[in-house]
């Protein structure tokens, strides 16, 4: 049998610790007498950074290059996309948050680029834009709906490619999206759920209308709101669009028949 690598040795360590099969002590210490790690840095991989690189949440203390591109491929190994699309979440707010500290990652950045890159294919909702649009949503999200309807339609009007919020540059098309999920209240059109996140806020999807790859935009007329099943389904399934207005959109889908509105205001 093959040994395993001491990198695979940590993520183990970690991965039983995080889904309850391990102490948190006897992980700590296992990596000290497996690896001869110093008991800090097994501690602050153990409870630090490994459970928030999961859950999608920002941690301060950082690794090696080689140990977070070995983390990030265990992760798609073990968890799927999904959990690795989360773990990229956190992996930029901690990019973001050492570059405001003065140290650009550049070697880390391109590894959190690569791993994007091989996410986003297709008409698959893009984690870059998927990202982007979550913290464009945590800093507008408090603001009145009245403003937030005013922001849609000024980022609507505007020829930029590019907006500031909160002093940082996103995409316009994403400002676009978040406004829209704010003021839909994150919940698919269809049936009315969302996925509720380890941090408690709601995870749903933009669906184009006219898909991206033939020209479709981000304009309101153009995006419904809809969970991963039915996102699929629309597109995926025997969909016949019969009406699609500025205000609403009519589809025949798989045999059923659906009414959604697209207005704003």
């Amino acid at each position: 049998m093959a040994e395993l690598n001491p990198n695979r040795i940590i993520f183990d360590t970690a991965k039983k610790v995080y889904e309850g099969n391990l102490s948190k002590n006897d992980g700590i210490n296992s990596l000290v007498m497996e690896l001869n790690m110093n008991r800090g840095s097994a501690q602050m991989i153990i409870v630090q950074i490994f459970p928030k690189l999961l859950n999608g949440d920002q941690f301060t203390r950082t690794l090696s290059v080689d140990l977070f591109n070995s983390f990030l491929r265990f992760i798609f190994e073990d968890y799927g996309a999904e959990r690795l699309k989360i773990s990229l979440s956190a992996l930029k707010l901690h990019i973001d948050y050492i570059k405001e500290k003065g140290d650009a990652k550049i070697k880390l950045r391109k590894i959190y680029l690569r791993y994007l890159n091989d996410l986003s294919v297709n008409d698959e909702p893009s984690i870059v834009d998927e990202i982007e649009q979550d913290e464009i949503a945590n800093h507008l999200k408090h603001r009145t709906k009245s403003v937030l309807i005013d922001e849609l339609k000024n980022s609507e009007i505007s020829s930029s490619e590019k907006v500031t919020v909160n002093h940082k540059t996103y995409k316009r098309n994403n400002k676009i999206v978040a406004l829209i999920k704010i003021l839909r209240d994150f919940k698919c059109q269809i049936c009315g759920q969302f996925i509720l996140k380890r941090d408690g806020s709601k995870y749903i999807e933009a669906a184009h209308i006219v898909p991206k790859h033939k020209k479709g935009n981000e304009d309101p007329k153009n995006i419904i709101l809809l969970c991963p099943n039915h996102h699929k389904e629309f597109d995926l399934g025997n969909c016949e669009i019969t009406k699609h207005t500025y205000n609403e959109i009519k589809f025949n889908l798989n045999g059923n028949q659906y009414l959604l509105s697209l207005a704003i205001d």
